[in-house]
């Protein structure tokens, strides 16, 4: 009696875990494990040289960065002891944010195609005006400026 009660306690174990991941595949929800990102949800090496910071302004050169040229590219940055996501949703529109989700400070992946950018820890959503779209996230991206001149993407980052 006791082994079979230890069996089905396995067997509870095992069911509850498999059952998470399969609902995490299925839901599109990143899994993380051992603390590491899996490099599918990281975003893409920015360029040696494509961007640098003069007074508290991410200047990028778009020229050195042809994926966030491209509409529907997009980049993180560290710099000025801050992190943006940088998104390019529609010609000529460069949108930026504080790349840290306002639930529990995760960092985003931007899918174009659907129009959102997504904590990498809990699946928050949030559209391309910084508005949550699906928490658990409550409160909305702070945006930075940005503005295009040229070849050149400034972005404040006060």
């Amino acid at each position: 009696m006791r082994k079979e009660r230890e069996m089905n306690i396995e067997r509870r174990a095992f069911l509850q875990k498999s059952g998470a991941t399969v609902a995490c595949a299925c839901l599109g929800c990143p899994i993380i494990t051992e603390g590491k990102m899996p490099s599918a949800l990281m975003a893409p090496p920015n360029p040696p040289g494509s961007f640098r910071v003069e007074d508290n302004k991410l200047i990028i050169d778009l020229g050195k960065h042809p994926k966030l040229k491209e509409e529907g590219g997009w980049a993180s940055f560290e710099a000025a002891g801050r992190k943006a996501v940088v998104i390019h949703p529609a010609t000529n529109e460069y949108k930026a944010f504080e790349n840290k989700c306002t639930h529990q400070g995760g960092t985003f992946t931007y899918r174009h195609k659907d129009g959102f950018m997504q904590c990498v820890l809990h699946g928050s959503r949030f559209d391309t005006k910084g508005q949550v779209v699906r928490g658990p996230a409550a409160l909305p991206l702070p945006e930075f400026k940005a503005a295009l001149d040229k070849e050149q993407l400034i972005v404040n980052l006060s």
